[in-house]
């Protein structure tokens, strides 16, 4: 006599679990804790996005008006010569 598929568990599987209170409890505030994390994380990720985005164009814009303006003429300096004391002694 042949026994129906049916019949047979299949191999590797293994009957759910049945959780207890206090492990259901306990996974319900997982998974909200883990929640509140990952909306965080993604509201940090997103203003530091938006702020990085924002000083790049800052950097562009002002690196843009320095481009725009003439270069300045570079002032002559009138560096006078240094004596020593050893050649004023002489």
């Amino acid at each position: 006599m042949k026994h129906s598929p049916k019949q047979l568990p299949e191999v590797g599987v293994r009957p759910k679990r049945v959780l207890s209170p206090s492990e259901q409890k306990s996974l319900a505030t997982t998974a909200a804790a883990s929640a509140i994390i990952n909306d965080e994380t993604n509201k940090w990720e997103s203003k530091t996005a938006r702020l990085k985005a924002l000083r790049l164009a800052k950097e562009a814009a002002d690196e843009a008006e320095l481009a725009a303006q003439p270069p300045k003429a570079a002032p002559k300096s009138k560096a006078k010569a240094k004596v020593s004391r050893a050649t004023k002694a002489k």
